[in-house]
């Protein structure tokens, strides 16, 4: 197969399935994708509005795709949305992992940790991702290629020890460090038809103190300890995750790849 390189379409033709679609990241690639060519399959929980206003997007640029409720630690909810995007579709090629919680429980320090709480963040971060990577593994090997991208982060990577950022995101990086883990395993797994890798972002544009409780104060300091000194732009995210769906990116699986503004080069 001769690999489409960076043409301003790299996944023309491509059938995607985004978790997380109403998120900021998850939002961001889904609208990639549509723009360069893909039907896509914005997968949400929880709203639609955003997801919705994206689809409209890749429509009005001549793309296609749909909006339907997932919740990725349900078995049946993934099947009945994977199997919607297969009869309207065909086969997955691209799968998109962005859904993930987002709730200040995940940020607190080792001895206010709840075990509920923490038991809710691996049920998504985790085994939602690897509930995904089953039911659309199935359509890739009958097209007998594909790329899973799932995604991590930059936190907890054993750099900036000191960061209040860091030091009071215990559960986060816990099952961010799982899905790391998750993403190398299933590489040799699904090799070598099927290429898996992640993307680790460093702190993004957002509601961060709304989403997280993570204070303005924290923030800044995180934003020090980069080098380019600056929040990541989601659609910085999103140009990241086309790479690695793309043809472009064909000799790479089970990486991890950093995209945090020099995070974690700075102790």
């Amino acid at each position: 197969m001769t690999p489409r390189l960076n043409n301003g379409r790299r996944v023309e033709g491509s059938v995607a399935v985004v978790t997380g679609a109403n998120g900021g990241l998850g939002s961001a690639i889904a609208l990639a994708l549509g723009l360069e060519g893909a039907k896509v399959a914005l997968g949400v929980r929880h709203g639609h509005d955003v997801a919705e206003t994206v689809l409209d997007e890749i429509k009005k640029a001549g793309g296609d795709g749909h909006v339907g409720p997932l919740d990725v630690t349900n078995n049946e909810s993934i099947k009945d949305f994977v199997d919607r995007s297969c009869n309207l579709y065909g086969p997955a090629d691209i799968l998109i992992n962005a859904a993930g919680r987002i709730d200040p429980a995940d940020t607190v320090r080792f001895d206010k940790i709840d075990a509920d709480d923490w038991d809710k963040i691996f049920e998504i971060d985790v085994k939602g991702t690897m509930l995904m990577c089953q039911a659309v593994v199935i359509q890739m090997r009958e097209r007998g290629r594909g790329s899973i991208i799932n995604f991590s982060g930059s936190y907890g990577n054993g750099v900036n020890k000191d960061n209040m950022v860091n030091s009071v995101c215990i559960p986060f990086c816990a099952a961010k460090g799982a899905v790391r883990a998750f993403t190398a395993s299933l590489a040799r797994d699904l090799a070598p038809t099927i290429r898996v890798n992640a993307i680790s972002p460093g702190p993004i544009e957002a509601n961060w103190e709304a989403d997280w409780g993570i204070s303005k104060e924290h923030m800044d300091e995180a934003l020090a300890m980069t080098l380019l000194g600056r929040l990541g732009k989601p659609e910085e995210i999103a140009e990241t995750a086309m790479y690695l769906a793309s043809d472009g990116s064909g000799y790479m699986t089970g990486q991890n790849l950093l995209v945090d503004a020099g995070w974690t080069l700075v102790g």
